[in-house]
């Protein structure tokens, strides 16, 4: 049994359906600012924003990659505002998603910011019938990367 974690910007046809694809679309609390740093140290420009945008939601990737392999589930990033679920709701509405087939993550880089994530996102998903997903890499190692 193979998972595979992805964004969905690309339809990968593999020789054999793929267990089960794990896909967080890319929405639009994702767009790097600019003017400042990723996590890897490069500078944010607008080439950077521009490319980012180009890719990060793409439908019909998603679309073929839900058709074609045997499972999946979508895993949105929200934040404690919830601010972005218009957009969100939009997309699985467009696709047809089942509640079921909806892990929301709370958002946040470092422990501090997802703590202030995690209970308004759980409570978000009780409510909507989702479920909730943590980001264990995070509570783990914060803000270090390549672990």
């Amino acid at each position: 049994f193979i998972t595979i974690e992805t964004e969905g910007s690309h339809f990968l046809p593999t020789d054999f359906p793929i267990g089960l694809l794990s896909i967080s679309p890319k929405f639009g609390n994702s767009v790097p600012v600019l003017g400042t740093k990723t996590p890897q140290g490069a500078d944010v420009d607008q080439r950077m924003i521009d490319k980012h945008n180009s890719l990060r939601l793409n439908k019909e990737a998603i679309k073929k990659s839900i058709e074609y392999h045997n499972d999946y589930h979508i895993k949105p990033v929200l934040d404690k505002d919830l601010n972005i679920y218009g957009e969100v709701w939009k997309f699985l509405n467009d696709l047809e998603i089942p509640n079921e087939k909806v892990w929301v993550m709370p958002a946040g880089d470092d422990r501090e910011s997802l703590f202030e994530s995690y209970g308004p996102v759980m409570n978000f998903a009780r409510d909507k019938g989702y479920r909730f997903t943590g980001r264990a890499h995070i509570m783990a190692f914060n803000t270090e990367r390549e672990v």
